[in-house]
């Protein structure tokens, strides 16, 4: 799956000259308001949205829109980690880890122990 990691960096090398990790940031953080927003509209329309069987109630275009966000908010992501010579494969299962230990001593509350 990670060979994206790489994908990404050649494509960042081959087109875009990095701006510095500020305005990598800045960008993943509009991004990330973009999927949010979508969501948000959605939202006004469906109270399910808000609930945990929501997903179900989005349509399938706005499943697109919404794709279209994630895949700028992962590539903008990959890009910063690139060029911070982050392993992202490593680093998503070192944070797993960490989440499965927090779960099992009750961490994240009562919504994490019925898991």
């Amino acid at each position: 799956m990670w060979n994206m990691q790489s994908r990404i960096a050649e494509f960042d090398s081959q087109r875009f000259e990095s701006l510095g990790p500020g305005y990598l940031a800045v960008s993943l953080l509009g991004e990330a308001g973009e999927v949010a927003d979508a969501i948000k509209k959605l939202w006004r329309t469906d109270p399910r949205i808000g609930s945990a069987n929501g997903f179900s109630s989005i349509p399938a275009d706005a499943r697109r829109a919404i794709a279209d966000e994630l895949a700028d908010v992962v590539i903008l992501s990959v890009v910063l980690a690139n060029h911070l010579e982050i392993d992202v494969e490593e680093a998503v299962d070192r944070k797993l880890q960490i989440i499965a230990e927090r779960l099992e001593v009750g961490y994240y509350g009562h919504e994490a122990r019925q898991a």
